[in-house]
């Protein structure tokens, strides 16, 4: 059985539409294994996404991620990974093919609604990541 990791971003936090986003994973038949609020600090958001450091974009991610609290969603299933990015849409939102969540939500690159996984590696890294922020502030 694989898992992803799909987190609601900030923007969607900040517009209180996270309920929607939710509501179509479920629609969707996605099986939500678990599901956590929590904020980044900037430490954590640059471990999450160092594989962007190097890019034009990261201190505007940086700024982004860390702005409000972002719901990290534990999906799992079988080829939970594709169907969940087939699900979110391009990451460029004016790519993103109609009805997905980043068509429906996304606003710019960077507030484009929803991340996901993009591979199993990707996604393993992700979710401990997540799950050891989560056991490390033991809910502050």
């Amino acid at each position: 059985m694989e898992k992803t990791l799909l987190i609601i971003k900030p923007d969607i936090t900040k517009k209180k539409l996270i309920g929607k986003i939710i509501t179509i994973i479920e629609e969707n038949n996605l099986l939500i294994e678990n599901i956590f609020m929590l904020k980044f600090k900037k430490d954590d958001a640059k471990l999450f996404y160092k594989d962007h450091e190097k890019k034009v974009f990261f201190n505007e991610l940086m700024d982004f991620i860390t702005s409000d609290k972002i719901i990290a969603i534990i999906l799992t299933g079988e080829n939970i990974i594709n169907k969940t990015r087939k699900l979110i849409g391009d990451t460029n939102f004016k790519n993103a093919e109609k009805n997905t969540i980043r068509a429906f939500f996304a606003t710019s690159l960077t507030e484009n609604a929803v991340h996901a996984s993009d591979s199993i590696d990707s996604a393993k890294k992700e979710i401990k990541i997540i799950l050891d922020l989560i056991k490390e502030n033991e809910y502050q």
